[in-house]
């Protein structure tokens, strides 16, 4: 996926507000450095299942933590990339998004971590606490402008659809060493602090379809913007993988399959940007965007 990346110092550039990711396929990627033993690294994903839960009388999403953990001599940082986990997946808490705000459920209860709301001047959570927004602006991420809340701690800021540069979860350090924020894609959008380090994912224990991890294929989706029939390429050749089509307000408009080439008439749709989502194997999902005009 294409990163493109543009910071705007006029916030009024920004479109329409966008939320936070609500179903499965949302995937937040971090690495932990463990400061009391110096050679322990957790490179860990937080995503989306697609499950939801409820609580206090509000439906909140699942998160997931896949982790894996390994030691590595002093000093040496390994390169971030595909990587099978050391520890099954566990349920870490769940977000709920009401007004522009985004709640986090856990042990204790419920805690706001993200306020889209915020003005210059207002106090918004942070990893370390409380800090307050200093400035606005954009950031321009796969085309589309996601405001950017600067705060006055230099090393937190927050992008509404995306979180903050810490991740999903704010509060995921918890004291006893230093977290890295990698990567966030979902949906055919891709952000990350650092475009040097690709987006690369986690694999769950004992991961054995025999798919090469650095072989998932990068699907192609044309013409954009279409108006008759949108064609489908890039996959494996007699793949049969699962589709479907949804509209903006996450309504199933097509589904189906589709092989190592494939095509959908979208005559008739009305105008406006879908998602295809593929079920390219059971861990991969590819996301591409349709524009119908």
């Amino acid at each position: 996926m294409t990163l493109l990346l543009s910071l705007c110092s006029l916030y009024g550039h920004a479109q329409v507000y966008i939320p936070m990711p609500a179903d499965s396929g949302a995937t937040w990627r971090y690495r932990i450095y463990d400061i009391d033993y110096i050679t322990h690294i957790v490179d860990v994903i937080m995503f989306l299942n697609g499950e939801d839960t409820m609580a206090y009388g509000n439906v909140y999403h699942k998160i997931i933590s896949r982790s894996a953990s390994y030691v590595v001599p002093s000093g040496f940082d390994p390169p971030v990339v595909p990587i099978g986990a050391s520890n099954p997946d566990t349920y870490y808490g769940a977000i709920r998004e009401s007004g522009k705000k985004v709640y986090q459920l856990n042990n204790s209860g419920e805690a706001l971590i993200f306020d889209f709301n915020a003005l210059v001047g207002d106090p918004v959570p942070a990893y370390s606490g409380t800090d307050q927004v200093t400035g606005i602006d954009s950031v321009l991420v796969s085309g589309t402008y996601h405001k950017r809340y600067l705060t006055t701690d230099p090393g937190y800021y927050i992008i509404e659809g995306i979180g903050s540069n810490r991740g999903l979860i704010p509060d995921i350090n918890d004291g006893s060493g230093d977290v890295v924020f990698y990567c966030f894609t979902n949906a055919g959008v891709s952000w990350s602090p650092d475009t040097t380090i690709p987006c690369t994912y986690i694999y769950p224990i004992g991961y054995t379809s025999g798919i090469a991890m650095n072989k998932v294929p990068e699907m192609e989706v044309y013409p954009v913007p279409a108006s008759d029939i949108v064609h489908i390429t890039g996959l494996v050749q007699n793949s049969n993988s699962p589709a479907t089509v949804f509209n903006s307000l996450g309504q199933i408009v097509w589904s189906g399959s589709v092989g190592s080439q494939a095509d959908i008439s979208v005559s008739g749709w009305p105008k406006g940007v879908y998602t295809l989502r593929v079920n390219w194997n059971t861990i991969d999902i590819l996301n591409k965007k349709i524009v119908v005009e």
